[in-house]
């Protein structure tokens, strides 16, 4: 991924709550890749690296929660695949660090949501936090 991506594009590893340029080394902790074309344009998207085992995905932070990959995922009407909104939630809302912009993604999807993946949320998020989650 590295060596097809930095010749167009600045590649920055995310850990522990910051930014760092990649320069191809092994990602031993890294779980989101940030994208832009120089230091000084907004990001162009973001890469969630995400565990596997055969068909399913694994939620890194409750290895209880799994879906299976070809469920991960939604499509724009022009094709263009994108991870589901209830995914990306649980993974904002399942930080240790609760973002006040993570609340507010939160209250701007939630009206959208089907009811079965409000529920799917909830239950992700009820295994992640037994006892109770914002």
């Amino acid at each position: 991924m590295f060596d097809y991506l930095s010749t167009d594009w600045i590649l920055y590893r995310a850990e522990g709550g910051r930014l760092t340029l990649w320069d191809g080394e092994y990602l031993d902790n890294t779980n989101d890749i940030w994208v832009s074309k120089s230091s000084e344009t907004p990001w162009a998207f973001q890469i969630m690296i995400i565990d596997t085992e055969d068909d399913r995905w694994i939620y890194k932070r409750n290895k209880t929660i799994q879906r299976p990959i070809n469920d991960m995922f939604l499509k724009t009407v022009d094709g263009i695949p994108y991870l589901r909104p209830e995914i990306q939630l649980l993974h904002k809302g399942g930080s240790s660090q609760v973002r006040e912009k993570d609340h507010s993604d939160f209250k701007t999807i939630l009206p959208s949501l089907l009811p079965q993946e409000k529920a799917w949320l909830k239950s992700a998020l009820l295994l992640q936090f037994p006892e109770s989650h914002d």
